[in-house]
């Protein structure tokens, strides 16, 4: 895990999309993706419920992005 994958995830839920997301990282939708699918291989924990168009934050993803907007604040 790093800081530029927190700063992902929290902006991922602040835009409600990875396409969104990446258009204000200025990074591609897919790099959004492999830093998200890198997280949850990590985490060992689905972070996302990728059923639905675009993917949203599942339970985990909303805890996780809490605790990365605290970190990302230290």
């Amino acid at each position: 895990m790093n800081i530029t994958q927190l700063r992902t995830l929290t902006t991922i839920a602040d835009c409600k999309g990875f396409a969104d997301a990446a258009e204000r990282l200025f990074i591609t939708p897919a790099a959004v993706s492999q830093q998200m699918r890198a997280l949850e291989d990590e985490l060992q924990v689905a972070l996302f419920d990728r059923t639905t168009r675009p993917p949203r934050l599942n339970a985990h993803g909303i805890h996780i992005a809490e605790r990365a907007r605290d970190v990302l604040r230290s």
